[in-house]
């Protein structure tokens, strides 16, 4: 909850209020005058802000970079940090995005397991062994898995296969 941005809500609230009674105080008759339309259409609008200021989760954001301040920042910023028992590697890749095969540089789908050009097999983004296929679903040989779900150590890549280079062509030069 930020409490800076649900006060100022109930100020406009109290003040759509006051704007609404204002003729009935001043006349002692009420009419739909200026100040009874303001009114209305304050003190609703105070209402949704009063909402925002008690639904946000981050006040930071909703204060427009801490403008109003906050008193409630440090403490729920503070429990909010819950230390995680193990680290956990993160994944690097999207699982659905299609990869380069590493021979002839194809691109080859998410859900194929060999290149359709060259016709080697696939590497696991995660252990770099050769993905095998399983009932229609690409899974990694070594842990039986998905892709995005292997859990295999990784094995130390050897570079890609280069093409011998072809020194450049130079013009014979005149004597």
């Amino acid at each position: 909850m930020n409490r800076s941005i649900a006060l100022c809500g109930i100020v406009l609230i109290a003040l759509g209020l006051a704007l609404i009674a204002y003729p009935i105080a001043t006349t002692g008759s009420e009419g739909l005058d200026l100040e009874l339309e303001m009114g209305l259409l304050v003190a609703p609008l105070g209402l949704v802000i009063v909402m925002l200021g008690a639904l946000a989760p981050d006040p930071s954001r909703t204060t427009v970079g801490g403008t109003f301040g906050n008193p409630d920042t440090a403490f729920e910023r503070a429990a909010g940090r819950v230390p995680a028992l193990e680290p956990r590697a993160l994944r690097v890749f999207n699982p659905h995005e299609p990869v380069n095969c590493r021979y002839c540089r194809t691109v080859i789908a998410a859900d194929l397991a060999i290149c359709p050009r060259c016709a080697r097999p696939r590497e696991c983004r995660s252990c770099g062994r050769p993905l095998g296929v399983v009932n229609d679903h690409v899974t990694c040989p070594g842990c039986s898995r998905s892709e995005a779900l292997c859990n295999c150590p990784s094995l130390a890549r050897a570079p890609p296969p280069t093409r011998p280079t072809v020194p450049a062509y130079r013009r014979p030069q005149r004597p």
